[in-house]
C-alpha cells in the first residue's frame, strides 16, 4: 500500500502558454484521481488559466517576480509542508531546486517536464539577455541533467536530449500531452461534425519570432487571387505584432488578416476554421495541433523539430509541410482540401493524447519514485 498520494507541481506563472495549459489540466487529474496536490506558482501576473483550476487542487502563491528571486521561498515551502516529490515545468526552477536539494540535503525527488526541443531553447537563450546568456544558460547547461527524470511530450524532444545529456538515456520518457478538459467537455455535448465552418484560417500561438508566423502571412498572399473570400485570424499577442502587421501591409492583405490578440476561449476560432496552421522555426510538442484536431479542424505544419509529424498523419488528419518552404506551404494552403476530412479520422487520430491515458502514464512514473 502506498502511503498518501502527494505530489507538488511547480511553474512560474498561470499566463496562456502551453506548458501552463498542460501543468493545470494533469494536476487537475490528479486532484480527481485522489491526490493531493499542490500548485505553486511564483506569481499570478498575467493569469490566463486561473480559472481553468480545480478547487480541489491547492494553489500555492510565493509572490516573487523572476526565477531568480525565488529560492529562498521554494526552499521554505519544501521545508514547511516536507515535500519529497515535485514535478517541474521550467528549466530555471529545475535548475533552481537541484541546486537547492545539493547545498541543503534535500531529500526530495525533481522530475522535470522538458518544454522543448532543449538544443533549439539554449541557442535561443544564448540570443537573450545578458542575464539569460552568461548566468541562465550555462547552470542550465551544468544543472539540468542532475534531475531525477525527465519526460518529454516527443520522441524527437527525448531524443535531441540524450544527444546532450546522455547519461539521462535510462531517466528519460515520452509521455504525449494531453487535450486540454475544456475541449474535451465541449466535445462530449456537442456534434462537431454539423458544424459549418467559416472561411478563414486560423494561427494560434504567441506573437514570437519561433512560431514563423510570417511565413503564415507571406504563403497567405499567395492564396487570396484563388480565394478571395478567405481571410486569415491570428490570435495571440507578443512582441512580434508589429512587425507581422507590417509583413501583411507589404504584401497588400492588411484587409483580410484579423490580428485577435490573446484570448482565454479559443474553442470557437478552432471550431469554425476551416485548417489550423502551425509555421513555427521549432517546437516541443504544440498543443495547437491536437487541440485543432480536437475540434474537428484539420491542421497544416511545418516538419520541424519537434512534435509536428508525431501528430499529423498526411491526409488523415492534415498536412506536414518541407521545414521552412513557404512554396510547399503555399501549395499545400492553395490546393488544400478542406472539405475532405473525415470527423472519426480527426478524432481518432488523437485518441494517444486523452487525459486519462496520460494521467496513467504521470502517475506510474510518480509513484515509481520511492
Amino acid at each position: 500500500m502506498h502511503k498518501e498520494k502527494k505530489i507538488t507541481f511547480l511553474i512560474s506563472t498561470l499566463s496562456g502558454g502551453g506548458a501552463e495549459s498542460v501543468c493545470v489540466g494533469i494536476a487537475n487529474i490528479f486532484a480527481a484521481n485522489g491526490w493531493n496536490v499542490d500548485l505553486v506558482v511564483l506569481n499570478l501576473n498575467n493569469e490566463a488559466y486561473l480559472n481553468r483550476l480545480s478547487s480541489k487542487v491547492k494553489l500555492v502563491v510565493l509572490n516573487v517576480k523572476r526565477a531568480r528571486y525565488s529560492g529562498l521561498s521554494i526552499l521554505k515551502y519544501i521545508y514547511k509542508n516536507k515535500t519529497s516529490k515535485v514535478l517541474v515545468f521550467n528549466y530555471e526552477l529545475s535548475v533552481i531546486l537541484t541546486i537547492l536539494r545539493i547545498i541543503f540535503r534535500l531529500r526530495v525527488k525533481i522530475i522535470s517536464r522538458n518544454i522543448s526541443t532543449f538544443s533549439a531553447k539554449m541557442i535561443q537563450f544564448y540570443q537573450l539577455s545578458l542575464w539569460d546568456r552568461f548566468i541562465v544558460a550555462p547552470m542550465i547547461k551544468f544543472f539540468y541533467h542532475r534531475v531525477d527524470y525527465v519526460i518529454n511530450q516527443s520522441n524527437g524532444m527525448r531524443d535531441d536530449l540524450v544527444s546532450i545529456y546522455p547519461q539521462l538515456k535510462s531517466f528519460t520518457k515520452v509521455i504525449f500531452n494531453p487535450i486540454p478538459e475544456q475541449l474535451v467537455e465541449y466535445a462530449k455535448t456537442n456534434k462537431l461534425s454539423n458544424v459549418k465552418k467559416e472561411n478563414y484560417l486560423l494561427c494560434i500561438g504567441r506573437l514570437e519570432k519561433i512560431k514563423g508566423f510570417h511565413h503564415a502571412i507571406k504563403a497567405f498572399s499567395g492564396i487570396v487571387e484563388k480565394y478571395p473570400y478567405l481571410r486569415l485570424k491570428i490570435v495571440g499577442k507578443g512582441s512580434e505584432e508589429k512587425r507581422l502587421k507590417k509583413i501583411a501591409i507589404k504584401y497588400s492583405i492588411a484587409d483580410k488578416v484579423d490580428f485577435e490578440g490573446f484570448k482565454k476561449d479559443i474553442i470557437p476560432y478552432y471550431l469554425y476554421a476551416r485548417v489550423t496552421i502551425l509555421p513555427s522555426l521549432y517546437e516541443g510538442y504544440p498543443n495547437v495541433l491536437i487541440e485543432s484536431i480536437s475540434m474537428n479542424t484539420p491542421v497544416i505544419a511545418f516538419d520541424c523539430p519537434s512534435g509536428p509529424n508525431e501528430i499529423i498523419i498526411d491526409g488523415r488528419n492534415g498536412y506536414l509541410v518541407k521545414n521552412q518552404d513557404i512554396d510547399d506551404l503555399r501549395k499545400k494552403m492553395l490546393n488544400f482540401p478542406y472539405d475532405k476530412f473525415n470527423y472519426n479520422d480527426l478524432a481518432n487520430s488523437i485518441k494517444k493524447n486523452h487525459i486519462q491515458t496520460v494521467f496513467q502514464q504521470y502517475e506510474d512514473l510518480i509513484l515509481s519514485f520511492k
